[in-house]
């Protein structure tokens, strides 16, 4: 495993911002994308996409189903019970992999459940496992999520104040 400074893990965790502008498409349904996630087919046509359908709840979940195109669902997720982190959070999204087609998931955003399945509670192997096994069902196409977009103040450093009392 590699370590990095919290500052650099930051940046590189948001490093799919979607802040750049003038690298932003308009998708389907409004949904807007980074140029990056507009791949072309081999005669040069843009990629048919199935897009993630991506639902938000009443307590501003979202519920987000990815459909199983690729061989591999392609994320990676540090967290779980024993660990400092109890929710999982998602830290990378392979470019190869279905998770990344179909658009949705995002990098710091924490999973809730795992085709309705609660990971609270559950270690982080246990997560693995189940989105694994999720995945790899072969009686159902797609793999659904419940995610919560990490708050800015769980991510970012916090400042720290020292104040010197004189007696």
């Amino acid at each position: 495993m590699i370590l990095l400074h919290p500052e650099l893990a930051h940046k590189l965790s948001r490093s799919f911002d979607m802040k750049d502008e003038q690298n932003l498409l308009e998708g389907d349904g409004g949904m807007r994308r980074h140029q990056s996630m507009q791949r072309l087919t081999r005669d040069g046509l843009p990629e048919q996409r199935d897009p993630a359908r991506v639902v938000q709840d009443e307590e501003g979940n979202l519920r987000i189903t990815v459909k199983k195109t690729k061989p591999i669902l392609g994320i990676a997720i540090e967290g779980g019970a024993n660990t400092k982190h109890p929710l999982p959070r998602i830290i990378n999204i392979n470019e190869n992999g279905a998770a990344y087609y179909a658009g949705g998931l995002e990098v710091g955003q924490l999973i809730l459940q795992v085709d309705g399945t609660r990971v609270e509670g559950l270690q982080h192997q246990d997560v693995a496992r189940l989105i694994a096994e999720s995945f790899a069902r072969r009686d159902r196409e797609e793999i659904e999520f419940l995610v919560v977009e990490a708050k800015k103040s769980n991510m970012e450093r916090k400042p720290t104040a020292l104040i010197f009392l004189e007696a």
